[in-house]
């Protein structure tokens, strides 16, 4: 997936959010959800952005990033990668681009079924959310492009896709209620 393209095709239709925002709510529902399409996502995108119609180039970027992240998940979870801009981005943008990921990735977590309450939740499970939502909140004004904040940045990047890709396997194995057998 390529941050700039994805994101320049929703800037041009759907400018209210970006791809790292979108991308982790595209995360955060996957992990949720216990049957998860391409549909479904894009219900979720209608219901929740009020998208009256899907344009054909952004109908496109949204299966790219359905298609690219379900085959992340499918190979192995720990390989997922953010969609967040590359290297060579102001590292400014690629922290406000991480905020908007985490912020994306909670909101789609929290529109989920498969979690009824998240207190009861192992302690870990619950530290993984607390640090993303506190990661949600960063400042990016307050980054500057030093060697001692790009380090800080790739480290915090990499603990919130290890922790998406443990918190989606987790609530994966947690048992789903099953419906009543009428007889």
């Amino acid at each position: 997936m390529n941050y700039a393209q994805i994101d320049a095709a929703l800037k041009t239709a759907f400018a209210r959010e970006d791809a790292a925002f979108l991308h982790g709510f595209w995360h955060g529902l996957n992990s949720s959800h216990s049957d998860w399409s391409l549909k479904l996502w894009l219900d979720a995108l209608i219901e929740e952005f009020d998208i009256s119609s899907i344009p054909a180039e952004l109908l496109k970027a949204f299966q790219q990033i359905h298609v690219d992240s379900q085959a992340q998940l499918d190979a192995d979870p720990l390989t997922m990668t953010l969609l967040i801009p590359d290297d060579e981005t102001p590292l400014k943008q690629r922290a406000l681009a991480l905020q908007q990921w985490c912020q994306g990735y909670l909101y789609g977590l929290g529109l989920g079924e498969r979690v009824k309450n998240w207190k009861g939740l192992p302690k870990e499970f619950r530290e993984w959310i607390e640090d993303i939502t506190h990661i949600s909140q960063l400042d990016e004004n307050s980054v500057s492009d030093c060697e001692e904040d790009e380090t800080s940045f790739v480290d915090l990047s990499e603990y919130v896709r290890m922790a998406a890709a443990h918190i989606a396997e987790h609530i994966a194995l947690i048992p789903q209620p099953t419906a009543p057998t009428i007889h």
